[in-house]
């Protein structure tokens, strides 16, 4: 049996618009549907979203349009 390699890799990104919990949790679900993105933690206080994720599934663009499928923007 092959085994299956991931290039996991940790990239930060600047969120625009969380003002509370419901806003961090929604992030957080959009970026984890994501075929790709394995975790996501968003912090209220600085707006940087800490993300987990196979680099070779995953584009900017498509961290972009997840955020802004949750209603907020990338800085």
């Amino acid at each position: 049996m092959e085994k299956i390699i991931m290039a996991m890799e940790e990239k930060e990104i600047k969120v625009v618009g969380m003002h509370c919990p419901s806003c961090v949790n929604a992030v957080q679900l959009s970026l984890t549907d994501v075929d790709g993105i394995e975790d996501a933690k968003a912090d209220l206080d600085s707006g940087i979203t800490k993300i987990t994720l196979d680099a070779d599934k995953v584009s900017e663009n498509d961290i972009k349009e997840a955020v802004e499928e949750a209603g907020f923007n990338v800085e």
